[in-house]
């Protein structure tokens, strides 16, 4: 890709972009996305990956995984489901336990449903709200394509009273085509399964003295932002249909049950044809489902997981959770949710047996999700580089240690083929289509942590992440948090880094 992607003659550029899967849009047009703010001097001064050589990794033992407790507090979710996978629909009964931890008073307790903008999906039945002794019923609408849902209260509740609220609704699931990309196609059916990710009203984030976040729905990148709630799942569906998700407790006669403490957002994906290998890293229970097709690669994926675990538990901290699920899904990107990752097919269907593959990369790329974007949240609509410049940089980071004959392919495969322009701090409203978005954004991102990493000295840059990851864990960063964090580690000066890649340069 050019400086001017709009350039590239549109075959060249989705043989391109091919190489690059991550969580984006399937194109939905030839128009040119909107510039973010960079000037010509300062892609220029944008250093090349040839001008700078990728440090060796360090000799690193993994560590054991440690449990360090979430919050104790989180609002309790429970979603009962009756899929009906031969009829591709669903049935859920939502229950919603929260108590109100801000000094303020809510008038109403609010949740974004993004399955709605897809329309025909979503059906909002009937609510139930209990606010101490008094019972409201009555369903709050939903307009057109809009995903914030507004659940009034009936009386404002105080600081630290207990909200309950009943929800029942159903989903109609849509085709999903093989090249369809996140968010568009993380929940749908294809020929082989079905995948539901974005389909359930989440909470949003309160923020003291300002109220509920809400934002405008965009279909590029990842555009959600949830706080930390505890899920209770039970899937019941035809005995021989397969459910991959998070946190699996049990399953029985087509009865699934899992439990996900301290999520970011849950999925689940269904398949009868679904094939499965387990394996236990300590105490994290690692499992794969795959096509019966790609078995050689659906069990490689779960050892590139496990692999990525013991170095990333090393190098960030200790594992967020007690286990963690990959899936193969039918649309083309990667997602991550709490304790699983959606890893698309085509990852499967071209792996060699080879270790620079699309699959290593991705399955090391959305482990890392379990971090930052887990443990270490982030507003993903108008920051998304605070978790995809580490996540995406992990990738690197999987090839440094484990194979370091191929640190160089992955910068030319991954990043600098697309020549990627445009500043890190882009929001996901700053283009028009996803396919612009990630070159530009993850392969910048990439570019600036490396210079970072570069300036600071793997010792300062590795205990830096150390300490973000500690501070930050079961919380929402910004920039200014990342920053700070960078400066407990270096006294050197950032602005000539900030001014080449970055067009807030006041962190």
């Amino acid at each position: 890709m050019s400086n001017r992607t709009a350039c590239i003659p549109s075959i060249l550029y989705l043989l391109l972009v091919i190489l690059l899967i991550s969580g984006c849009n399937l194109p939905a047009s030839n128009s040119p996305p909107v510039q973010p703010v960079m000037d010509e001097t300062q892609v220029a001064n944008i250093p090349s990956s040839a001008s700078i050589a990728t440090p060796d990794a360090a000799q690193i033992t993994p560590a054991p995984h440690q449990s360090i407790l979430p919050p104790s507090d989180l609002p309790e979710v429970s979603l009962d489901i009756e899929l009906f996978y031969t009829e591709r629909w669903m049935r859920i009964h939502q229950i919603v336990d929260i108590k109100n931890t801000s000094s303020d008073s809510w008038t109403e307790v609010v949740f974004h449903v993004p399955i709605n903008y897809t329309p025909g999906s979503f059906m909002l039945d009937t609510v139930k709200v209990v606010l101490g002794d008094v019972v409201q019923e009555g369903t709050p609408p939903l307009f057109g394509q809009e995903t914030i849902l507004r659940v009034p209260l009936p009386a404002p509740a105080q600081s630290g009273e207990p909200i309950h609220i009943e929800m029942s609704y159903r989903v109609v699931f849509q085709p999903v085509a093989s090249t369809d990309w996140p968010p568009t196609g993380t929940t749908g059916w294809t020929e082989y399964l079905i995948q539901a990710g974005e389909w359930y009203p989440s909470l949003v984030p309160y923020m003291e003295g300002d109220g509920w976040y809400t934002w405008r729905y965009h279909p590029v990148g990842d555009p959600t932002f949830y706080p930390l709630t505890n899920v209770s799942t039970t899937i019941t569906t035809e005995q021989d249909v397969i459910i991959a998700s998070g946190g699996l407790i049990d399953q029985e006669d087509g009865i699934w049950h899992f439990r996900v403490e301290a999520a970011r957002g849950i999925a689940f994906l269904a398949s009868p044809h679904y094939q499965v290998a387990e394996r236990e890293h300590g105490d994290i229970l690692l499992s794969s489902y795959y096509l019966p097709d790609h078995a050689e690669a659906g069990k490689v994926a779960l050892e590139i997981a496990e692999n990525a675990i013991k170095l990333f538990s090393e190098l960030y901290g200790p594992y967020p959770y007690k286990s963690l699920t990959i899936a193969e899904n039918g649309f083309f990107g990667g997602m991550e949710y709490s304790e699983m990752i959606s890893i698309t097919d085509y990852c499967y269907r071209t792996y060699r047996g080879e270790p620079n593959s699309i699959l290593t990369a991705l399955v090391a790329h959305e482990t890392a999700h379990q971090w930052w974007y887990g443990a270490v949240g982030n507003d993903q609509i108008t920051e998304p580089w605070l978790d995809e410049a580490l996540a995406f940089y992990s990738e690197l980071l999987y090839f440094e240690y484990y194979y370091p004959d191929y640190t160089q392919w992955w910068w030319e495969k991954r990043v600098d083929i697309y020549n990627p322009y445009g500043p890190v701090d882009a929001t996901i409203y700053s283009y028009e289509r996803s396919d612009y978005f990630i070159p530009s954004m993850y392969g910048q991102a990439a570019r600036f942590i490396r210079e970072l990493r570069k300036q600071m000295g793997d010792a300062d840059f590795f205990e830096f992440l150390q300490d973000y990851q500690a501070t930050y864990r079961w919380r929402c960063v910004t920039a200014q948090d990342f920053f700070d964090t960078v400066r407990r580690h270096h006294d050197g000066d950032l602005a000539p880094l900030l001014k080449a890649y970055f067009a807030n340069t006041n962190w």
